[in-house]
Order: C-alpha cells, then sequence, then structure tokens
C-alpha cells in the first residue's frame, strides 16, 4: 500500500510543477500584452494631450491634405461651380475617421447696377468652413466668416487660411482644428499685416469657434519707400497650463514685441545708417468661459508714438 502512494505523490507533484510553470508562463505574456497597451496609450495620450501648440511662428508646420476628389463632391454639394473655387486658397484637414474640415474660398465677379448701367466691382472672394462626410462629401456643418470676405481691389487683403498640421486638444475627449489666416496692407509706406488665429470644434452638428481671430503676429508702422522706416512687431507662442477653466485647459501666450526703427545714410552730409532695436516680453493667459475664450484685442503699441 505504502509503494502505490509513493508513485501517485510524485505524479501528482510533477503536474503541479508543470501547471505552475504554464500559469507563469501566461501572466506574464498577459503581462507583457498589458504593458504594450500601456505604453501604446500612454504614446497615444502624449499625442493628444500634447500641451504645446507652438512655440513660435517658425514653428509652425501647416496640413498638406487636399483631396481633390472629395473637394469636387463638396462644390456638387453645395451646388456651386467647381471653377469658382479658388484652389491655392483652399485647404482641408481630416477630422476625425468619417469627417473632413475645409476651410474654403470661392470667388466671384461682382457688378452694381446703377440706373441703366452696371458699376464693375471686380472679384469678391468669400470664405467658408465646411465640416463634410469623407466618403461622399455631404454637407455636416457650413458657416461663412463675413470678416475675411474681400474685393481683389482694396487696400486690405486676406491670404490662405493655414491649417495647423495637428489637431489640439482642448481637454481628454474634445479635438479642435486650428488655422491662422493673414490680413495685410498693400502699401510700400504702410507697413501693416496681421496673422489671426482661430480653434473650431464640431459639437452636435454645428461648427463652434472656441477662439476666434486672436492676433498671433502683428506689425504696424511706416517707411519712406527707402531706407527709412520704424515698425512694431508682435510675434507670440502659445500652449495649453495644467489648469482647467470650464471644462478646457487655459491657453497661455506668450508675447515679444520687437521695435526696429532704421535711419538710411546720406551721403551728402556723410551720415552713416542709423538702426536702432528695442524687444520686450509680456504674456497673457486666456480662459474658456463656457463658449469660447474670450480676450479683449489690444491695440497698444509698445514702442510706437
Amino acid at each position: 500500500m505504502k509503494k502505490t502512494i509513493l508513485p501517485i505523490v510524485v505524479l501528482m507533484f510533477l503536474l503541479s510543477c508543470g501547471k505552475s510553470e504554464k500559469s507563469s508562463k501566461e501572466a506574464e505574456i498577459q503581462n507583457q500584452e498589458l504593458l504594450s497597451q500601456n505604453e501604446t496609450n500612454n504614446d497615444l495620450n502624449q499625442k493628444q494631450f500634447k500641451k504645446l501648440v507652438f512655440k513660435n511662428l517658425d514653428d509652425i508646420k501647416d496640413s498638406e491634405e487636399l483631396n481633390l476628389n472629395l473637394l469636387s463632391k463638396v462644390a456638387s454639394n453645395l451646388k456651386i461651380k467647381y471653377s469658382n473655387i479658388k484652389i491655392d486658397q483652399t485647404s482641408s484637414i481630416n477630422y476625425d475617421d468619417k469627417t473632413a474640415f475645409f476651410v474654403l474660398t470661392t470667388v466671384e465677379h461682382k457688378k452694381n447696377k446703377k440706373s441703366d448701367e452696371f458699376e464693375d466691382l471686380g472679384n469678391y472672394l468669400q470664405r467658408k468652413y465646411l465640416f463634410v462626410n469623407r466618403e461622399d462629401g455631404s454637407i455636416i456643418a457650413e458657416e461663412f466668416d463675413d470678416n475675411l470676405g474681400y474685393y481683389d481691389n482694396e487696400a486690405i487683403r486676406f491670404s490662405k487660411s493655414h491649417i495647423l498640421k495637428d489637431l489640439v486638444y482642448l481637454n481628454e475627449s474634445t479635438p479642435a482644428i486650428a488655422f491662422y489666416t493673414e490680413a495685410s496692407a498693400s502699401s510700400r509706406i504702410v507697413l501693416y499685416s496681421e496673422q489671426k488665429f482661430t480653434l473650431v470644434t464640431l459639437a452636435d452638428k454645428e461648427i463652434k469657434k472656441v477662439l476666434y481671430e486672436y492676433p498671433i503676429r502683428m506689425t504696424n508702422g511706416d517707411s519712406n519707400g527707402g531706407g527709412t522706416y520704424q515698425i512694431e512687431t508682435l510675434e507670440t507662442g502659445m500652449s495649453f497650463g495644467d489648469h482647467k477653466t470650464n471644462g478646457f485647459y487655459d491657453l497661455i501666450v506668450t508675447k515679444n514685441f520687437s521695435y526696429e526703427e532704421a535711419v538710411e545714410a546720406d551721403s551728402e552730409k556723410a551720415l552713416p545708417e542709423e538702426i536702432n532695436l528695442k524687444t520686450k516680453k509680456e504674456s497673457e493667459k486666456l480662459k474658456f468661459n463656457g463658449r469660447e475664450y474670450a480676450f479683449h484685442r489690444d491695440e497698444r503699441h509698445r514702442f510706437l508714438e
């Protein structure tokens, strides 16, 4: 009887060791899978929750996406002529797997009737924001921006709206599209330009402008058309802070002001060229008030009289 029990005990011991070794290997595999998932999630979080929007204007990378086939479908759904779209002033980005966003620029030649004659007003360029279905180009949400509409013979003109390559996240789950547009004076005497920054999201099939036309670069000054000029420039950087207000991270804006004054050389009076440079740094915090990141437009010059 004792001889029978001993082999059975040894067999049970060997089986339990095999099970233990198998369980250990399974646990190791599960741990590796969990670690891999965590690394993937961490990579995703780092991508989505990146706090820096742009360090400076040279740091900005524009979206190069422009699906012309989809754009043709969008034009058909909008019932406009594809030939009326200014392709070189239209930009887009994929918002998610099913949705794309366009900043569409169209041109129309306009005339104004005066009694029996028509006054030629020239080409009118109009800007429209669109969220569309990526498959068939059907319109999900659309909105004109009257502030960016202009005639091509006006003194102030607007550039293409440049969409940033990457989406930004206002919190853990809300993506936003960032883009900027430059307004400039077509003059050698008046030195004016301004780049305006906007953040939009899609909510309940409506376009929400959570930040609208915040100046991220401004130049003001004048020139004699030659080597004498004075110009003040504002350049900014933008990032999200750690604190949230009404569900969205606060926006931190760093402001760098510079002033340059130059007087061209006068050979008759034997006067050399003179250049005067000044700089100043400031910062501003923008908080979300439940509808938008509110801010007061600052028209003050730091150096210009």
